[in-house]
């Protein structure tokens, strides 16, 4: 998971660093300044998903398994976020296209073989 997505809390982590190090990651972080560019009619969405990126739900194992919409409510009152009905689509979009991104790395590929069959 990218440091970016987890919020302040991973830019301290020693743990996570050791972690992203192990896996051929670079030690310091990448100094480049690139923004990101989002459509002005996205903004709300990218907003409220970026304000609510602390209320994920997590299954027994500690994987993401969606937004706690009731829990992200109270963060995005306190932002002073509201969310249109298309707002709300556009926010779970994103939400599926991260959990999606997210199980990428938990899929095995295919692997090609051989089937044996023992004959008696």
């Amino acid at each position: 998971m990218a440091k970016w997505f987890v919020g302040d809390l991973a830019t301290q982590s020693k743990a996570l660093d050791d972690d992203l190090a192990h896996f051929g990651a670079p030690v310091e972080p990448v100094k480049s300044k690139a923004d990101l560019y989002v459509l002005p009619q996205n903004w709300v969405a990218v907003k409220a998903l970026s304000t609510a990126n602390t209320q994920w739900q997590y299954c027994k194992d500690g994987i993401e398994l969606a937004l706690d919409y009731a829990r992200a409510e109270i963060a995005w009152r306190y932002a002073d976020i509201a969310l249109t009905p298309t707002d709300f689509d556009k926010l779970q979009y994103l939400e599926r296209t991260i959990i999606k991104l997210l199980r990428q790395t938990d899929e095995k590929p295919t692997e090609f073989g051989l089937t044996l069959t023992i004959r008696r």
